[in-house]
C-alpha cells in the first residue's frame, strides 16, 4: 500500500467511525387510545444506523411494561401488532410545513426516519453558517394494535430488516460497478458481520464487510497514465471487470472515483418518492463531481445558478447541512449508511 493510499484509508476510517458513533435522540409516547399510567414517554439515544425492531426491547421494558396495568399488558403483549408513527405534535411550534411520513417503515434505518422528519420542516436561510444547535428529538407515537400493513411495507421483525439490509448492500454494489461480485464474493462470515455489526452497534465488526465493499476516496492518477503504473493497491482496470478479492486478509483498496456511478438517493418533502439517478464520480472534464453540481443538474429549480447556493433549499445528511463544494465520491465513501447508500434529504428554506 502506498503512503498516499494509506493516508486516505486512515482519514476515511476516521470519518466513517465518527458517522457511526453519532446517535439520534428519540422520544416515544403511547398513542392516545392506550390507557397509560404515570409514565407515558420513553427517551433514548439510538444509534444512527439501527432499526426500530432493534429498539423494541427497550421500549417494552422502559415504557410499555411500566405504563400499562396487568390487564392492558395481557391485551397488548404481542409486539407484532405494534407500530410507530411520527408524532406531529404542535405543527406550528415544530415548524412542520409538509406532510409527515406517517407510519414508520420497519426496514428503514433510524437515520432515514429522522431525515424524513427533518425535511417535513423548513430550514432557515444561512443556517449552514450558524453554529450547531442541540438536535431536537425524533418524536414517535407507539401504537399497540391495528398496524397498517399496506403502509409498513414489510412485516415487523429483525429478520425482515436483515433481508432488506443485505438487499440494499447488493444494490449499492451493482450501482457502483455494474455487478455484485464484491458482495457475492465475500466469505459468509464477512457478509454476516455487516449486519451483526449493526445489531451490536459495533463499527469494527461491520467494517469486516464494509472495508471490502465500499471503496475509498483515493484520487485517481492522471488520465494519460491510467494504464501505466499506479499507486500500490489502486485499481487501474475498468472497475466492472475487477474480480472480487476475498483470498487475502487485507481488503483490496479500490477508488470511489473509479466507480461507474455512486449509490445516492435523494429525498424530497411531502411524501415524494425517492430520486435515484446516475451520479458519475468524475465529470466530462475529468474533475470530481461536486454536490452542488449534482443538485443543479438534477434539481435546477431548487438549486439555481446564483451566488448563494442554498437560497431555496438545503441538502441534509447525517443530521447536518452538506457543504456545496463537497465531492460526491467522498461523501459516498465517508458518509454512506451502513448499507452503503448515501441518503440526502432536501429541506426547503422558509421565509425569513
Amino acid at each position: 500500500m502506498s503512503a498516499a493510499a494509506g493516508s486516505v484509508q486512515s482519514s476515511t476510517n476516521l470519518f466513517r467511525r465518527l458517522a457511526w458513533n453519532s446517535s439520534v435522540p428519540i422520544e416515544v409516547r403511547l398513542a392516545d387510545d392506550v390507557a397509560g399510567g404515570a409514565v407515558d414517554k420513553y427517551y433514548t439515544q439510538a444509534p444512527r444506523y439501527t432499526y426500530l425492531p432493534l429498539l423494541l426491547q427497550g421500549v417494552r421494558e422502559q415504557l410499555v411494561d411500566v405504563a400499562l396495568d396487568d390487564k392492558a399488558l395481557a391485551e397488548h403483549s404481542d409486539d407484532s401488532q405494534w407500530w410507530f408513527e411520527e408524532d406531529p405534535g404542535d405543527s406550528e411550534e415544530s415548524n412542520v410545513k409538509f406532510a409527515l411520513q406517517g407510519p414508520c417503515k420497519w426496514h428503514w434505518p433510524i437515520d432515514l426516519i429522522e431525515l424524513h422528519a427533518a425535511i417535513s420542516r423548513t430550514g432557515r436561510r444561512g443556517a449552514e453558517a450558524e453554529p450547531d444547535a442541540p438536535p431536537s428529538p425524533l418524536k414517535l407515537i407507539l401504537h399497540l394494535s391495528s398496524p397498517p400493513a399496506d403502509k409498513l411495507a414489510v412485516p415487523p421483525g429483525i429478520e425482515s430488516c436483515r433481508t432488506q439490509f443485505v438487499s440494499q448492500v447488493k444494490e449499492a454494489d451493482f450501482v457502483r460497478w455494474g455487478n455484485t461480485k464484491r458482495v457475492t464474493g465475500l466469505r459468509r462470515g464477512d457478509l454476516e458481520a455487516g449486519w451483526e455489526g449493526v445489531v451490536a452497534n459495533d463499527f469494527d465488526l461491520h467494517a469486516r464487510m464494509a472495508s471490502r465493499v465500499v471503496p475509498l476516496p483515493i484520487p485517481l492518477p492522471p488520465a494519460n497514465t491510467a494504464q501505466q503504473a499506479t499507486p500500490s493497491g489502486i485499481t487501474s482496470r475498468p472497475p466492472s471487470t475487477e474480480p472480487g478479492q476475498t483470498s487475502s486478509r487485507e481488503p483490496k483498496l479500490e477508488s470511489a472515483y473509479a466507480a461507474r456511478s455512486l449509490p445516492i438517493k435523494v429525498y424530497l418533502p411531502d411524501g415524494a418518492p425517492a430520486l435515484q439517478f446516475p451520479v458519475p464520480s468524475l465529470g466530462n472534464d475529468g474533475r470530481p463531481t461536486t454536490l452542488l453540481s449534482l443538485l443543479r443538474t438534477h434539481l435546477p429549480l431548487l438549486f439555481p445558478t446564483v451566488a448563494e447556493p442554498y437560497v431555496l433549499a438545503q441538502p441534509l445528511a447525517q443530521g447536518i447541512i452538506l457543504p456545496p463544494d463537497a465531492e460526491a465520491a467522498w461523501l459516498a465513501a465517508c458518509m454512506a449508511g451502513a448499507d452503503g447508500w448515501l441518503r440526502i434529504g432536501i429541506r426547503i428554506v422558509g421565509e425569513a
